[in-house]
């Protein structure tokens, strides 16, 4: 069976396509699997990690910097950008025409994202049926393009979530993540990163990118947590030299109450163990590792993001009493350090948003979707097999 799966421009496409590939090889050690992606993303770096094929094609994205849209539309540096954008996405069709006729996979499956809306118009163009994820609570632009001709759509959230998608074609599958997440000791944790015993772990992690409001937020208050907490911050590579900075300039024993990573694999399971709270953004990518392992959590949105889904992630969450949400545009000096320690400092609380937050965690997100691949597969094969017979048996 060969497999081409398309993704990428972010951490959050790419840690759930790990994991269905992970499953996809365990269960049939022999497939034959491709991936496709942006050249100079982050998949280029994390894919062939791996021992997957990396194929990249040219892809272009729809600039929005504004929240209107008549703005964006009249906007000359947002023209400019997405010019150059349309171009690069026209390329980007017959890049993925060409890698169809190379590779003529057996399944596609597609992530999402600006990388996956050029290869999934050549799946139409060439025939070829496709496979679709959508990770968040409201459908992105470009999976919203390629619903519609989709075979099957798997969702991250309830079905209502998305009604611009044909419910017969929806699959609520819930978001894969990788397995090694769920691997972390709690004590073993906190021997390998070296962090006290007696005193209450934060977690700060803005994504696969950092989140650089966060980071200042954080940086803002930063003896103020150190003297009642101790925290692990993950700042991205972007800011890391600056809060290493800042850590340095510290006092000796408030210096060792701070853990600064620009950015962590191996030991992110750790990290999410020896925490008992977690500063997030609202990427479903991370809110589903914390629905797993059950994590309190204050999150906070990014406002500039596409459809503004982080915000809808968010709410999702909220409305159901799994998480805190503060908006960045409302929050003022020392709110973040008030509601940390409103959590840390009462048990009941923090065990009333881990068991709310652990609701939306589905475990068999992985093995769905792998077995469906498995079973379209299948099917497919068998049509094959009786056209061949029927046409035998006419010749």
């Amino acid at each position: 069976m060969k497999v081409l799966v398309a993704g990428g421009g972010s951490g959050g496409h790419i840690s759930p396509i790990i994991a269905i590939i992970s499953r996809l090889r365990e269960d049939n050690p022999s497939i034959k699997i491709f991936f496709v992606g942006s050249k100079g993303g982050i998949e280029e770096k994390l894919i062939p990690q791996t021992g997957i094929r990396f194929l990249h094609i040219r892809c272009g994205k729809f600039s929005r910097y504004h929240k209107n849209m008549l703005i964006n539309i009249l906007d000359p540096t947002t023209i400019i950008k997405n010019v150059k954008g349309l171009v690069n996405f026209l390329l980007g069709i017959s890049d993925s025409i060409k890698v169809l006729k190379k590779i003529k996979p057996d399944i596609v499956f597609l992530k999402g994202g600006f990388v996956s809306l050029p290869l999934g118009l050549a799946c139409r163009l060439k025939g070829y049926p496709y496979l679709l994820h959508e990770s968040d609570a409201v459908m992105g632009l470009a999976n919203r393009i390629l619903a519609k001709k989709a075979e099957t759509v798997f969702v991250s959230f309830p079905e209502k979530n998305y009604p611009e998608v044909n419910p017969e074609k929806i699959i609520y599958s819930g978001n894969p993540i990788r397995p090694d997440v769920l691997t972390g000791e709690r004590e073993e944790a906190k021997r390998i990163l070296k962090l006290e015993e007696d005193i209450p772990t934060i977690m700060i992690i803005g994504g696969s990118q950092g989140a650089h409001l966060i980071n200042e937020l954080i940086l803002d208050e930063l003896e103020k947590f150190l003297q009642k907490f101790q925290l692990i911050h993950i700042t991205g590579d972007y800011d890391y030299d600056y809060v290493e900075y800042r850590r340095k300039e510290l006092s000796t024993n408030l210096k060792n109450r701070y853990y600064v990573y620009g950015f962590l694999t191996n030991n992110l399971k750790d990290a999410y163990a020896a925490s008992d709270l977690v500063i997030t953004r609202a990427g479903n990518n991370i809110l589903t590792e914390l629905a797993a392992l059950g994590k309190p959590a204050v999150v906070i949105p990014l406002d500039s993001s596409a459809n503004n889904h982080q915000r809808i992630n968010a709410t999702t969450f909220s409305r159901e009493g799994a998480a805190y949400v503060l908006s960045q545009g409302k929050i003022k000096g020392g709110d973040l350090l008030r509601q940390a320690e409103l959590i840390i400092e009462n048990d009941e609380e923090r065990e009333f948003l881990s068991k709310k937050i652990k609701q939306f965690y589905k475990p068999e997100a992985t093995k769905v979707i792998a077995e469906k691949i498995k079973e379209i597969y299948q099917r497919r094969q068998e049509e094959e097999a009786r056209e061949k017979k029927s046409k035998s048996q006419k010749d």
